[in-house]
């Protein structure tokens, strides 16, 4: 690939995800029967750079992969999606990467992860990956990998001139140097508040309401990141830009969630995608949106993720609706 390619760099993490879907979550000590189980392939990594290239931009992805059958399936997968998987790493020591996943009747879910292989991304790997990492466009990471790996990472590409993307889920306390160095982090709403909360040990925001959002954005903008989208789901986003001490809100037209598995990273690699293509973020946000939105209308992670043609119709068809 020519240095002159502009391309997104997505490194994180990779699933084989278990779906049980469900008219109700059980209780604790219940056991729900009657439900349908579903294989898809998933992980926050490996579904944002599905939805980045699928948006219409040259991506890469670098993650750790066992070298059992799911990991061959995730390795299939990505390469059939036209995603760059020449720097993925593969761990003949660990197990791929396996998250269990229960979805209600109205689309919502509860998710719990054996990261396997993805949490021995090392940063001894990370450091021969250096020119690939730097020469990114728009770089994007999660938290699905160790946070000294991200540390690295980070580091790595702001030698370039790269637009670092964080994405703090599943969020955990982010060490200062990470967010210093940011161009833009994209929480939902608990991240954010919990992400203030880590910042400011002795104060508590009083409600949840925008207020409350504006002002954990500015905190984080004070330590240097340029840019806070805060989603909140099928309420759209919430952009505060930092060096213009500006709010815009973005809505989401009103759908018939069937799965939200995988929304979350559907905006976020649509958004990096965009971003990559020259757009600018408020426009980049409001394609990511309805992205989303056409996301959640289907079941799975990867295979939920909408396609550049489709995005772009919806999107038409919502300005014209006065929904975005």
């Amino acid at each position: 690939m020519p240095k002159e390619t502009k391309y997104v760099l997505i490194i994180g993490s990779s699933n084989m995800d278990l779906n049980i879907y469900s008219k109700r979550f059980p209780n604790p000590g219940e056991t729900v029967t009657g439900g349908t189980f579903k294989q898809f392939l998933g992980g926050k990594g490996a579904n944002q750079a599905v939805a980045s290239v699928r948006s219409g931009s040259t991506t890469y992805f670098i993650g750790k992969i066992g070298t059992d059958n799911f990991g061959n399936q995730m390795i299939s997968q990505l390469s059939k999606e036209g995603i760059e998987i020449s720097h993925v790493i593969r761990d003949n020591e660990n197990a791929s990467g396996v998250a269990f996943i229960l979805i209600d009747e109205n689309g919502e879910n509860m998710i719990s992860v054996a990261p396997g292989s993805n949490f021995n991304l090392s940063i001894e790997e990370i450091k021969t990956k250096e020119a690939v990492i730097k020469n990114a466009h728009v770089l994007v990471v999660q938290m699905e990998i160790p946070i000294k790996t991200i540390e690295r990472v980070i580091k790595i590409a702001s030698k370039g001139n790269v637009v670092k993307i964080l994405n703090p889920a599943p969020l955990k306390p982010i060490p200062i140097d990470i967010l210093k160095k940011l161009d833009i982090i994209i929480p939902n709403r608990g991240e954010l508040f919990q992400l203030y909360s880590f910042l400011n040990p002795d104060e508590e925001l009083q409600g949840k309401g925008e207020s409350e959002i504006i002002k954990a954005s500015k905190r984080l903008v004070q330590l240097g990141i340029k840019t806070v989208i805060t989603t909140l789901g099928d309420k759209g986003c919430l952009i505060y830009f930092g060096s213009e001490d500006k709010v815009v809100e973005i809505p989401s037209p009103k759908v018939n969630a069937v799965d939200t598995v995988g929304a979350g990273d559907c905006f976020i690699g649509a958004l990096a995608s965009r971003i990559n293509q020259g757009e600018h973020i408020v426009e980049a946000v409001k394609f990511a949106t309805i992205a989303a939105s056409i996301a959640v209308k289907r079941k799975g992670a990867q295979d939920s993720m909408p396609f550049l043609n489709e995005i772009e119709e919806n999107l038409e068809n919502s300005k014209k609706n006065g929904d975005i």
